[in-house]
């Protein structure tokens, strides 16, 4: 009978089968389900972390380099931490390629969790994983695991804090890239499932997956595309928050048409995703009040012929006022600018797509609001 094994991740409970086999035994009778004898004849049981630590033994600094640390940093002189930056306050043990240890006097030492003290823990940090996650990995890279059934680790994807000094959109869109190549092919299913919005809009905002902050990740752009924020949001309890050191900016989906004839803006990623899915091309805001200077600096580099912009039927009507001082910046670079709101018992655009409204349905909004446009006066003589 095949037991199983539950394995847990931001994204919920898999199931994942695994054998267990009965041996033969003479004049006794045969062990049952569960028994000690049977858990030692499991043929999925993966290299011990003893096994691990002397199978790797002489290989550490070709096990980190392939974790993500550069050959560079290995050489035990101090230099810049990879982890939180610094002049010199990260170095390697003289005995890196025997045990595979490392420090930093900022964010890996005898104070934190983990510490230094061997090869593991380095990974531990670097990757900013368990123990368990890391030994999979590290199993994998050694060849020792050949659990057949057992179903593959995600891929590693090593997270990096920014720096709290110099400029960091690159750092920004290398950990956005990172976390959206960390996503599996059933991931975006259970994703989609969580939040009632098509995977294919999910993909076109770049969502991704983030091991260090146990949260999906959502890249914030200027005007220009370049990443300079990321958004952070728990699957479990909703909660929203970003990385530090970057910017509040526009959640822009790929693949928006070169001419734009009417662009929906909406308030948050996940707004976004719903107006994109009913056919209209959209880009979110932060927040009600946030990246008015983005939004307006890209909309004059895209020229649509409309903005439309969708705000939240707040009840403090934070939303409104948002939304027109939005529309106050967007009418001197806009020939129409409008705004609407979600029809009565909807908070927001998401609610009203999940209800089963359509691109009729929002048209139909969007033609009964007036539109707003710059009007200039000439001199009276």
């Amino acid at each position: 009978m095949p037991s199983t094994t539950r394995i847990r991740n931001g994204f919920g409970f898999s199931l994942a089968p695994t054998k267990t086999g009965v041996p033969v035994m003479s004049n006794r009778r045969p062990p049952s389900f569960g028994d000690s004898a049977t858990r030692r004849q499991h043929s999925n049981r993966g290299p011990s972390i003893d096994e691990l630590k002397t199978a790797s033994m002489g290989q550490w600094s070709s096990v980190l380099h392939d974790a993500g640390l550069s050959a560079d940093l290995l050489d035990g002189r101090g230099h810049p931490c990879p982890r939180c930056g610094g002049r010199d306050r990260f170095s390697a043990f003289p005995d890196i390629a025997q045990r595979g240890s490392v420090h930093c006097r900022s964010c890996f030492h005898s104070g934190t969790e983990p510490r230094p003290g061997d090869g593991l823990a380095t990974l531990r940090w670097l990757m900013a994983c368990d123990t368990a996650t890391a030994c999979r990995w590290l199993a994998g890279w050694l060849g020792l695991d050949d659990a057949v059934d057992r179903p593959a680790p995600p891929p590693m994807r090593r997270t990096v804090p920014l720096r709290a000094s110099s400029r960091r959109d690159g750092d920004m869109d290398r950990l956005a890239i990172d976390c959206h190549h960390a996503m599996r092919s059933t991931w975006w299913t259970r994703l989609a499932n969580h939040l009632a919005l098509p995977a294919t809009e999910l993909k076109r905002l770049h969502v991704g997956w983030s091991w260090q902050y146990n949260a999906t990740t959502w890249p914030m752009r200027d005007h220009d595309d370049d990443v300079v924020g990321v958004r952070l949001r728990c699957m479990n309890t909703g909660r929203k928050w970003s990385v530090s050191g970057g910017k509040a900016g526009l959640f822009v989906p790929s693949q928006l048409p070169v001419d734009i004839e009417r662009l929906f803006i909406t308030e948050g990623p996940t707004d976004c995703a719903a107006i994109l899915s009913i056919g209209f091309d959209c880009v979110g805001r932060p927040s009600c009040n946030g990246a008015v200077a983005f939004t307006t600096k890209l909309i004059k580099r895209l020229h649509p012929s409309e903005c439309v912009i969708v705000a939240d039927d707040d009840t403090n009507k934070a939303g409104k006022r948002g939304a027109e001082s939005l529309a106050a910046s967007l009418v001197t670079v806009c020939p129409s600018v409008r705004i609407i709101y979600p029809p009565d018992g909807h908070n927001d655009a998401r609610d009203w797509v999940r209800s089963g409204a359509s691109a009729d349905d929002v048209l139909s909004i969007v033609n009964a609001t007036v539109a707003r446009s710059l009007t200039l006066k000439g001199d009276a003589r």
